[in-house]
């Protein structure tokens, strides 16, 4: 331009001007070429250690940081790696086998050092459901400072981490143990405990005839007498059963499979928590095979067992609760109704039934919001894609039915109903 330029063209300023252009162009050549050979040397030191069988790569759950700010939060080590020269190593997960993360990076220690050949930090993943997840594989991204070039690589992985429900909080739960597992130690007031077995026997004639119990002789046409409660000193364990069994057809259903599931899960944890809270030893009893697990505590494997836990027809609730033994039994809107009614009936006031209602899960869905959803394009939301659903699934009224009916017979049949 200054060349063509006739005024200007064998100015000082023509002069200056051009070898100012070559000083920039230098400049950025060499920036260029710096974040580039960072870039390709971090990625063939990175491939050269990967024909090697050394490279670590493991993502995990982080209990801890969970547990501090209430986030989904996962754990991940690569090494050996080299970061590229003031650059990023960047990531992408494929999940049960069909799914993929976003583009992310790591939050890595504050403590590491400048030159390193590992990378160690967390992530807190948005992830919709509370379960384990299965690391297939992982994308990892070389990029410069300026991110003008991006190397991607695959590294194979077998990793497992699962999300941890939230707590929510509870008033205090009234519940009486009803077993102790050791009698080493006196607890301050006296717990009552069955004196035989269901608490109960057949009638003979010395037995007060003011103990039969009629209910199930109506039932049954057979006289059984409530065997008195006695009053042991060392009745200090609470045995808490959550039920996830359905009586539905659910399969398909993504708003039980996902937000219902959910929402149980968080109340499963939140009541486990509110009765340790309380100074109670709660003894936690799965209604399903719960996968081995390393973790360092009680609570944590708690924790793990909602978290893996999933609806199932597997194991009613009459199989699964020992009566001589619980203390709590929660149950949900898919709960068989007649076998609720069975159990409470018998032992109402022995045992707490909480019965969770998993239609709060969701708010109610008025006709603004259809409108809305009609007539305006708003940002993708899996709430409310499940509240579409929800709304239209054949199983809506037969659920709400069934949990109207559960409803009815906690509070007929309990002097504390919990309803949640």
């Amino acid at each position: 331009m200054l060349g063509h330029n006739e005024i200007d063209a064998d100015s000082s300023y023509a002069d200056i001007f051009g070898l100012l252009l070559k000083v920039a162009f230098a400049f950025c050549a060499s920036i260029l070429a710096v974040a580039f050979l960072s870039v390709l040397g971090s990625y063939l030191y990175f491939l050269y250690k990967k024909r090697k069988p050394g490279i670590h790569f493991q993502v995990s759950t982080d209990l801890k940081e969970s547990e501090s700010n209430q986030k989904q939060t996962v754990k991940l080590v690569i090494r050996p790696i080299l970061k590229p020269l003031f650059g990023f190593i960047k990531l992408r997960l494929l999940y049960d086998k069909k799914h993929f993360s976003d583009k992310f990076s790591l939050l890595e220690n504050s403590s590491r050092k400048f030159f390193s050949t590992s990378i160690e930090g967390t992530y807190h993943w948005p992830l919709p459901e509370i379960k384990e997840y299965h690391v297939e594989k992982g994308l990892i991204y070389f990029e410069d400072f300026f991110q003008f070039f991006s190397i991607a690589v695959t590294l194979p992985a077998s990793s497992k981490f699962f999300t941890q429900p939230t707590s929510k909080s509870l008033q205090d739960l009234k519940v009486l143990p009803r077993k102790t597992e050791e009698t080493s130690t006196r607890i301050e007031q006296l717990r009552k405990v069955e004196g035989e077995y269901l608490n109960y026997k057949n009638f003979e004639n010395n037995d007060d005839v003011r103990r039969i119990v009629w209910k199930i002789y109506a039932k049954n046409k057979e006289l059984v007498v409530r065997m008195p409660e006695i009053m042991d000193p060392y009745a200090s364990h609470v045995y808490l059963y959550a039920s996830y069994y359905t009586v539905f057809d659910i399969a398909g259903n993504g708003a039980i499979e996902v937000p219902f599931l959910n929402y149980f899960k968080v109340i499963n944890w939140s009541i486990y928590q509110n009765l340790v809270k309380q100074g109670f030893e709660v003894r936690y009893i799965p209604d399903q095979e719960v996968a081995k697990n390393k973790l360092a505590d009680e609570a944590q494997w708690v924790k793990y067992s909602i978290s893996t836990s999933n609806w199932h027809q597997a194991k009613d609730l009459k199989s699964y609760v020992k009566t001589s033994d619980a203390s709590v039994v929660v149950i949900s809107s898919l709960s068989n109704a007649n076998e609720v009614k069975d159990l409470i009936e018998i032992h109402g006031k022995d045992i707490t039934f909480i019965f969770i209602k998993l239609t709060e899960s969701f708010k109610n869905q008025n006709m603004f919001d259809w409108v809305q959803w009609v007539f305006v394009q708003n940002a993708k939301d899996d709430i409310d894609v499940y509240k579409r659903a929800w709304a239209l699934s054949p199983l809506r009224q037969r659920i709400k039915n069934n949990e109207k009916r559960l409803e009815d017979l906690v509070a007929k049949y309990q002097e504390d109903a919990v309803v949640i």
